[in-house]
């Protein structure tokens, strides 16, 4: 009875406002066997100070198993056991004085309603980030109670982990937001509308700050955002406002499908904004002549 309870008070967090949109159908866009690649020019704040950089969001659909939470390649994974995700790899990479990071942010979102919650939350969040002192990986599996923690740092004051997360009813994963706020099968928050969260935030943020991971006190917002002129032209937005903490993030999102991230500006002087997208089967694209790709994001060999 508990654990049916706190399945349909988590489910309908996000679900109360899920009404069905006009938006293109998910697979006649998403099941195209490619995969979208957006570049972004970014600033990270580290050390106190902003540094200059560029990210990538990489979209694009996969199989996972419900059971181990991996990447499905093998006709011996019966159907029953097989997840249609979301995947976000959400690459970052900038330079702090002498020294370079890499940070690396995957996150798998179910793309039906999966462990009694509505689609478009997470089945697992794994996050890397490497840089000359050392590196950290950190992962997450949301459970329908729970959420399971691996860490592993460089760091003695974080050392080797493995412990659980009660899942708060009205829970949020900061990292699978950037699926969420996109829509992509029915309107998620009407116009407007405020709502009070329990938000895990971004794995990069946690380990920055060496914060333990846990949940904290926050709310996003959804309002109609300006007409922003990109590198691509001119769209029309919605603009997302969501805080965790005192900490307050500002994405603004392609009205038009698929609603791709625009740009974005954080209270502590992050910011991005989109450079160009491209729709290709990339995994596939790893020949030297393959670079002509890169130049098309607007990034050199070396990046």
């Amino acid at each position: 009875m508990l654990t049916s309870l706190r399945s349909l008070m988590f489910c309908s967090m996000f679900a109360m406002y899920s009404v069905t949109s006009h938006a293109q159908d998910f697979w006649s866009w998403w099941g195209d066997g490619k995969g979208e690649l957006s570049s972004y020019k970014v600033t990270v704040s580290r050390y106190g100070e902003l540094r200059e950089g560029h990210a990538i969001l990489v979209f694009a659909t996969e199989d996972i198993s419900r059971t181990t939470r991996i990447k499905v390649e093998s006709d011996a994974i019966p159907q029953a056991d097989r997840v249609p995700v979301l995947k976000l790899n959400h690459v970052v990479k900038f330079t702090t004085g002498l020294y370079d990071y890499s940070l690396l942010t995957s996150t798998f979102s179910a793309v039906n309603s999966e462990s009694g919650r509505p689609a478009f939350q997470p089945l697992k969040i794994s996050f890397s980030a490497q840089e000359w002192c050392g590196h950290v990986f950190q992962m997450l599996i949301p459970q329908r109670e729970q959420v399971e923690l691996t860490l592993h740092s460089y760091f003695q004051s974080e050392g080797d982990q493995k412990r659980t997360l009660s899942l708060p009813a009205h829970a949020a994963f900061e990292d699978n937001l950037l699926i969420w706020i996109r829509e992509l099968q029915s309107e998620a928050l009407p116009i407007g509308q405020r709502r009070e969260l329990q938000i895990l935030p971004s794995a990069w943020t946690l380990r920055a700050a060496h914060q333990k991971v846990d949940f904290q006190s926050g709310w996003i917002l959804k309002e109609e955002g300006e007409t922003l002129k990109l590198a691509e032209g001119s769209a029309a937005t919605r603009r997302w406002t969501w805080q965790v903490g005192t900490r307050q993030e500002k994405y603004w999102v392609e009205k038009n499908y698929p609603h791709r991230i625009l740009k974005w500006t954080s209270s502590n002087g992050g910011q991005g904004e989109l450079q160009k997208t491209l729709r290709l089967p990339y995994w596939s694209l790893h020949n030297n002549d393959d670079t002509k790709h890169r130049e098309k994001l607007g990034l050199t060999q070396s990046e």
